[in-house]
Protein backbone atom coordinates (compact mmCIF):
# COMPACT_ATOMS: atom_id res chain seq x y z
CA UNK A 1 0.00 0.00 0.00
CA UNK A 2 1.30 3.42 -1.26
CA UNK A 3 1.43 6.24 1.78
CA UNK A 4 -1.22 8.98 0.84
CA UNK A 5 -0.09 12.26 -0.09
CA UNK A 6 -0.25 15.38 2.27
CA UNK A 7 -2.03 18.88 1.50
CA UNK A 8 -1.85 21.57 3.76
CA UNK A 9 -5.33 23.39 4.18
CA UNK A 10 -6.03 26.88 5.38
CA UNK A 11 -9.93 26.07 5.79
CA UNK A 12 -12.04 23.61 4.73
CA UNK A 13 -16.35 23.77 4.37
CA UNK A 14 -18.37 20.66 3.73
CA UNK A 15 -21.16 22.08 1.69
CA UNK A 16 -21.51 25.30 -0.07
CA UNK A 17 -23.64 26.74 -2.83
CA UNK A 18 -21.52 29.69 -3.71
CA UNK A 19 -18.68 28.09 -4.94
CA UNK A 20 -19.54 26.32 -8.14
CA UNK A 21 -22.52 24.19 -9.51
CA UNK A 22 -24.56 22.72 -6.96
CA UNK A 23 -23.91 21.78 -3.22
CA UNK A 24 -20.18 21.32 -2.59
CA UNK A 25 -17.37 20.73 -0.43
CA UNK A 26 -14.61 23.59 -0.92
CA UNK A 27 -11.28 23.56 0.24
CA UNK A 28 -8.78 25.97 0.45
CA UNK A 29 -5.24 25.51 0.75
CA UNK A 30 -2.67 27.36 2.36
CA UNK A 31 0.64 29.22 0.29
CA UNK A 32 -0.07 31.40 -2.31
CA UNK A 33 2.94 33.12 -4.74
CA UNK A 34 0.87 36.06 -5.61
CA UNK A 35 0.14 38.93 -3.67
CA UNK A 36 -3.13 40.33 -5.61
CA UNK A 37 -3.85 43.73 -3.18
CA UNK A 38 -7.34 43.30 -1.91
CA UNK A 39 -7.38 39.29 -1.86
CA UNK A 40 -10.53 38.32 0.64
CA UNK A 41 -8.06 35.32 1.41
CA UNK A 42 -4.84 37.04 2.76
CA UNK A 43 -4.49 35.04 5.93
CA UNK A 44 -3.88 31.92 3.59
CA UNK A 45 -1.13 33.53 1.34
CA UNK A 46 1.82 32.76 3.60
CA UNK A 47 3.66 29.59 3.17
CA UNK A 48 3.26 28.53 6.35
CA UNK A 49 1.61 24.84 7.88
CA UNK A 50 -1.48 25.23 8.93
CA UNK A 51 -3.63 22.41 8.51
CA UNK A 52 -1.65 18.85 7.41
CA UNK A 53 -4.15 16.44 6.15
CA UNK A 54 -3.37 13.48 3.91
CA UNK A 55 -5.78 13.12 0.61
CA UNK A 56 -6.87 9.87 1.69
CA UNK A 57 -8.37 12.23 5.07
CA UNK A 58 -10.13 14.76 2.65
CA UNK A 59 -11.35 11.74 0.56
CA UNK A 60 -12.91 9.77 3.29
CA UNK A 61 -14.55 13.07 4.59
CA UNK A 62 -16.26 13.81 1.25
CA UNK A 63 -17.48 10.48 0.54
CA UNK A 64 -19.71 11.33 3.73
CA UNK A 65 -21.79 13.41 1.58
CA UNK A 66 -22.85 11.58 -1.38
CA UNK A 67 -25.40 14.27 -2.52
CA UNK A 68 -22.90 16.53 -3.09
CA UNK A 69 -21.85 17.43 -6.50
CA UNK A 70 -18.27 17.96 -6.22
CA UNK A 71 -15.30 19.87 -4.75
CA UNK A 72 -14.27 23.40 -4.96
CA UNK A 73 -10.59 24.14 -4.67
CA UNK A 74 -9.21 27.99 -4.16
CA UNK A 75 -6.48 29.31 -1.80
CA UNK A 76 -4.07 30.20 -1.48
CA UNK A 77 -2.81 28.95 -5.01
CA UNK A 78 -3.86 25.31 -5.56
CA UNK A 79 -1.39 24.93 -8.38
CA UNK A 80 1.22 25.16 -5.56
CA UNK A 81 0.04 21.79 -4.32
CA UNK A 82 -0.73 20.42 -7.76
CA UNK A 83 0.91 16.83 -7.05
CA UNK A 84 -1.72 16.13 -4.01
CA UNK A 85 -4.88 17.95 -5.65
CA UNK A 86 -4.54 16.08 -8.71
CA UNK A 87 -5.26 12.42 -6.69
CA UNK A 88 -7.97 14.18 -4.68
CA UNK A 89 -9.49 15.43 -8.01
CA UNK A 90 -8.93 12.07 -9.56
CA UNK A 91 -11.05 10.20 -7.11
CA UNK A 92 -13.89 13.07 -6.89
CA UNK A 93 -14.31 12.31 -10.54
CA UNK A 94 -14.06 8.41 -10.92
CA UNK A 95 -17.36 9.28 -8.19
CA UNK A 96 -18.74 10.86 -10.96
CA UNK A 97 -18.58 13.90 -9.05
CA UNK A 98 -17.16 17.15 -10.71
CA UNK A 99 -14.06 19.63 -9.88
CA UNK A 100 -14.36 23.16 -10.13
CA UNK A 101 -10.57 24.88 -9.34
CA UNK A 102 -9.63 28.89 -9.10
CA UNK A 103 -5.59 29.71 -9.90
CA UNK A 104 -3.91 32.66 -10.03
CA UNK A 105 -2.01 31.21 -13.10
CA UNK A 106 -3.61 31.32 -16.25
CA UNK A 107 -4.43 28.30 -18.33
CA UNK A 108 -1.79 28.53 -20.86
CA UNK A 109 0.47 28.79 -17.88
CA UNK A 110 -0.19 25.73 -16.50
CA UNK A 111 -0.25 24.23 -19.70
CA UNK A 112 3.20 24.55 -20.10
CA UNK A 113 3.94 22.06 -17.20
CA UNK A 114 6.33 23.76 -15.34
CA UNK A 115 5.00 23.03 -12.25
CA UNK A 116 4.79 19.81 -10.93
CA UNK A 117 1.41 17.94 -11.23
CA UNK A 118 -0.35 20.64 -13.11
CA UNK A 119 -1.03 18.51 -16.46
CA UNK A 120 -2.08 16.01 -14.44
CA UNK A 121 -4.64 18.11 -12.11
CA UNK A 122 -5.81 19.78 -15.24
CA UNK A 123 -6.93 16.60 -16.88
CA UNK A 124 -9.20 16.24 -13.59
CA UNK A 125 -10.77 19.71 -13.48
CA UNK A 126 -14.31 20.38 -14.53
CA UNK A 127 -14.14 23.94 -14.57
CA UNK A 128 -11.16 26.51 -13.91
CA UNK A 129 -11.65 29.74 -13.14
CA UNK A 130 -8.28 31.80 -13.92
CA UNK A 131 -6.32 35.13 -13.41
CA UNK A 132 -5.05 36.65 -10.47
CA UNK A 133 -7.72 39.40 -8.47
CA UNK A 134 -7.15 43.08 -9.83
CA UNK A 135 -8.92 44.87 -7.20
CA UNK A 136 -9.64 47.58 -10.41
CA UNK A 137 -11.31 44.96 -11.85
CA UNK A 138 -13.94 44.02 -9.82
CA UNK A 139 -16.71 41.78 -10.78
CA UNK A 140 -19.93 40.85 -10.62
CA UNK A 141 -19.84 37.99 -12.95
CA UNK A 142 -20.49 34.77 -11.58
CA UNK A 143 -17.79 32.60 -9.49
CA UNK A 144 -15.32 35.76 -10.33
CA UNK A 145 -13.96 38.24 -8.17
CA UNK A 146 -12.34 40.67 -11.43
CA UNK A 147 -13.18 40.86 -14.56
CA UNK A 148 -9.79 39.50 -15.93
CA UNK A 149 -10.68 36.26 -14.92
CA UNK A 150 -11.81 33.89 -17.30
CA UNK A 151 -14.01 30.42 -16.91
CA UNK A 152 -12.39 27.30 -18.50
CA UNK A 153 -15.25 24.28 -19.24
CA UNK A 154 -12.21 21.68 -19.36
CA UNK A 155 -14.32 18.37 -19.76
CA UNK A 156 -17.90 18.83 -20.58
CA UNK A 157 -19.24 17.94 -17.91
CA UNK A 158 -19.82 21.46 -16.29
CA UNK A 159 -21.27 23.88 -18.78
CA UNK A 160 -22.40 27.46 -18.44
CA UNK A 161 -26.04 27.15 -18.00
CA UNK A 162 -25.15 24.90 -14.97
CA UNK A 163 -23.68 28.03 -13.57
CA UNK A 164 -26.84 29.50 -13.03
CA UNK A 165 -28.70 30.65 -10.02
CA UNK A 166 -25.14 30.28 -7.86
CA UNK A 167 -25.20 32.79 -5.03
CA UNK A 168 -22.55 35.37 -5.15
CA UNK A 169 -22.10 35.00 -1.31
CA UNK A 170 -22.90 32.69 1.74
CA UNK A 171 -22.96 32.52 5.50
CA UNK A 172 -23.28 29.36 7.10
CA UNK A 173 -24.10 28.73 10.69
CA UNK A 174 -22.85 26.04 12.35
CA UNK A 175 -22.00 25.27 16.25
CA UNK A 176 -20.74 28.49 17.51
CA UNK A 177 -19.14 29.88 14.14
CA UNK A 178 -20.35 32.03 11.20
CA UNK A 179 -18.70 31.59 8.19
CA UNK A 180 -18.55 33.50 5.04
CA UNK A 181 -17.45 32.37 1.64
CA UNK A 182 -18.45 34.01 -1.90
CA UNK A 183 -17.33 37.05 -3.47
CA UNK A 184 -16.87 40.30 -2.89
CA UNK A 185 -19.57 42.28 -4.65
CA UNK A 186 -18.70 45.47 -6.75
CA UNK A 187 -19.48 48.75 -5.32
CA UNK A 188 -21.80 51.03 -6.97
CA UNK A 189 -21.71 54.50 -5.83
CA UNK A 190 -25.17 55.73 -5.35
CA UNK A 191 -26.64 59.41 -7.38
CA UNK A 192 -27.24 61.48 -4.84
CA UNK A 193 -30.24 62.68 -6.41
CA UNK A 194 -31.89 59.34 -7.31
CA UNK A 195 -31.66 59.00 -3.12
Amino acid sequence: MTQSLLLNIAALMPRSRANGPGTRMVIWVQGCPFRCVGCQNSEYLEFKLTQVVTVEDIWQKFQQFPDLAGISISGGEPFAQAVALADLARRVQSAGKTVVCWSGYQLQQLQLNHLPGSQEFLNHIDLLIDGLFIQQQISDEILRGSNNQKLHFLSGRIVEDNLLNIPRQEWVVGGETLTYTGFPVAYKQVDKDMV
